[in-house]
């Protein structure tokens, strides 16, 4: 219920800036394909508004060591994805005005790199039992699109919620 109350105060609240994914319910996510492609090949593609700029602009600049793997990109395409990230993320002017409050506090004291760390993240999730994240299909915090089919596309609709067995 609470992803709704948030899309609900996004709604009735935006920042004046509009995106095309209020009317359906979304979060907004990057316009070019590259970004799921390139992101989504490994992780689910997140919403940028779930962190920050600077996570996205320490993340971006480290892709050597991604969390222990080597997901460099080329220059221009990481630039490329870098500017669209920023310009939706949790603390720009686009961003989701309802997520915002909730997506520069941190659970730890410094800038989260992980959606999971976050404190959007952490607000959503404060009911789900830890062994929900043992469970096989899901395997940890970090696999969204486990229970949020339609992720990729920015939609963390509790209706669509399926968590797995």
């Amino acid at each position: 219920m609470k992803i709704l109350q948030a899309l609900a105060f996004t709604t009735l609240f935006s920042t004046g800036q509009p995106y095309a994914g209020e009317l359906q319910g979304t979060l907004p996510m990057p316009e070019t394909a590259s970004y799921v492609a390139e992101c989504g090949s490994c992780h689910t593609a997140y919403a940028p508004t779930f962190l920050p700029a600077a996570s996205w602009r320490d993340l971006m600049a480290n892709l050597a060591n991604h969390f222990g793997d080597d997901a460099s990109l080329a220059p221009e395409l990481r630039d490329d994805l870098l500017k669209q990230l920023e310009r939706l993320a949790g603390d720009s002017p686009r961003a989701v005005a309802s997520i915002t409050r909730y997506a520069t506090r941190q659970t730890t004291g410094e800038a989260a790199l992980r959606i999971t760390q976050g404190g959007f993240f952490a607000f959503m999730h404060d009911e789900v039992p830890g062994s929900f994240w043992k469970r096989a299909k899901i395997g940890s915090k970090a696999n969204c699109g486990a229970c949020h089919p339609n992720a990729d596309q920015g939609s963390y609709l509790e209706r669509e919620v399926r968590i797995p067995k």
